[in-house]
C-alpha cells in the first residue's frame, strides 16, 4: 500500500513539474545535439595487422609456440619502442603524447597477427599513420634485429582497414535520455524544496488539526509578496471545492 502511495505522488509532482521536466529535456537536448553536429568531430579507426612467424605446417618453417610468444611479445614492445616513435613523429610532425593516445597494439590470444590500431578525427591521417607505423616497424625489427618471418598483411598502400567510431544519431538519443532524467531531477528537488501548501489535505497533515472552513478572499485582499502564492493556492481549492465548517 505504501509503495502505491509513493508511486501515485511521484506521478502527482511529476504532473505538477512536467514544466520543469520539459524546459529541462529539451534544453538538454539542444545543447547536446548542436554540440554533436557542429563541435564534436567524428573519429575515425584505421587498422593494420603484421604477421609474426609463418602460417604454413611444413616442418622446414615450423617455429615452437614458445619461441612464437616471445616474438610477439617482442614486436609489441618494438612497435612503441622510441626506435619506431621518433622515426614516425618527424614523418607526422606529432608529439609523442599525441602519438600514443592515438596508437592501440592488439593480440588475441593464440594469434600471430597484431593489430595496429590508430583513432584520428582525420581519416586520412589515420590511415597514413596506420601505414606508417607498420611498415617502420616491419622494416626495423628486419634491420636491426634481423627477424625475417614478419609481414604486413595489406596487399598494397592505402588499403587497410577503416571505420568510422560513433553515431551521431544514437548520441543524440542518449543524449536526450540524460535530458530526462535530469529534467524528473529537477523537479523533484524542486518539489523538495518547495515550502508551500499544495492543497487542503496537506494544512491538516501539517497542522495536526481538522479544517473548520475555507475564508474566501481576493488576490487584493493581500500584500502583493503574497499575491502570486495566493493565485496558486487559490485554483487549488477551487479544483477541490468548497469545504464547509466542520466541529472538532
Amino acid at each position: 500500500m505504501r509503495e502505491q502511495i509513493d508511486i501515485k505522488t511521484f506521478f502527482r509532482i511529476l504532473k505538477r513539474r512536467i514544466a520543469t521536466v520539459l524546459v529541462t529535456t529539451i534544453s538538454i537536448t539542444l545543447l547536446s545535439g548542436a554540440f554533436i553536429y557542429y563541435f564534436l568531430k567524428p573519429t575515425y579507426e584505421a587498422t593494420e595487422y603484421i604477421l609474426v612467424g609463418n602460417l604454413s605446417n611444413d616442418e622446414e618453417v615450423y617455429v615452437d609456440p614458445q619461441t612464437i610468444n616471445r616474438l610477439i611479445a617482442s614486436t609489441v614492445d618494438f612497435i612503441s619502442s622510441p626506435i619506431v616513435f621518433q622515426s614516425v613523429q618527424t614523418d607526422m610532425d606529432l608529439s609523442q603524447e599525441e602519438l600514443e593516445e592515438k596508437i592501440t597494439i592488439k593480440n588475441k590470444e593464440d594469434s600471430q597477427i597484431i593489430s595496429i590500431v590508430i583513432r584520428d578525427t582525420d581519416q586520412d591521417r589515420a590511415r597514413e599513420l596506420a601505414q606508417l607505423i607498420s611498415s617502420t616497424s616491419v622494416e626495423e625489427m628486419k634491420g636491426s634485429m634481423g627477424m625475417e618471418n614478419i609481414t604486413i598483411l595489406s596487399k598494397k598502400e592505402g588499403t587497410n582497414k577503416l571505420e568510422k567510431i560513433g553515431d551521431p544519431v544514437l548520441n543524440q538519443l542518449l543524449a536526450t535520455m540524460v535530458g530526462l532524467f535530469c529534467g524528473i531531477g529537477m523537479a523533484m528537488l524542486k518539489n523538495h524544496w518547495d515550502d508551500s501548501l499544495q492543497n487542503l489535505d496537506q494544512i491538516e497533515q501539517e497542522l495536526g488539526l481538522p479544517l473548520l472552513g475555507v475564508v474566501e478572499a481576493t488576490k487584493d485582499d493581500l500584500p502583493k509578496f503574497y499575491r502570486k502564492q495566493f493565485a496558486g493556492a487559490e485554483g487549488n481549492v477551487k479544483k477541490g471545492g468548497k469545504i464547509h465548517a466542520e466541529s472538532p
